[in-house]
């Protein structure tokens, strides 16, 4: 069972961040940093991308619905480019646009608004499954 502590994260966790909207964003970032992850954001995906490419991550939290390039097609870079990441989708779409998921790289979906404790346990399990970066 995982600690929800917000210690039991030991760095160096590294996330990225890709939300549009700064109040969600914000949230994300401010729970993330109570958990001693070290955090990038990008607003777009175009940018997300160009972090991707350049930086190692032990989760992306991915909204779906981004300027630039969304995140179904940030998903296929992903899986295209054979970049390992744990993907935590937070989104408000349908589900019916969640059924086009692709579990091979998608592995926690939430829905917004999303209950905060829930958040951090599940980003917390994604951290401890994954590897810290190198």
């Amino acid at each position: 069972m995982t600690d929800a502590r917000p210690d039991a994260v030991k760095p160096p966790y590294r996330a990225l961040i890709v939300e549009d909207d700064p109040a969600i964003r914000r949230l994300v970032e401010k729970i993330l940093t109570r958990l001693k992850i070290e955090i990038d954001l990008a607003a777009d995906g175009r940018t997300a991308i160009e972090k991707l490419r350049t930086q190692r991550y032990s989760v992306l939290i991915l909204d779906l619905m981004v300027p630039e390039l969304d995140g179904f097609e940030i998903i296929e870079f992903l899986k295209k480019e054979n970049v390992s990441v744990p993907v935590a989708v937070v989104s408000a779409v349908s589900q019916q646009a969640l059924t086009k998921l692709d579990l091979d790289v998608v592995k926690l979906v939430i829905s917004k608004p999303f209950d905060v404790d829930e958040f951090t346990k599940a980003i917390l399990a994604l951290c401890a499954e994954g590897e810290a970066p190198s």
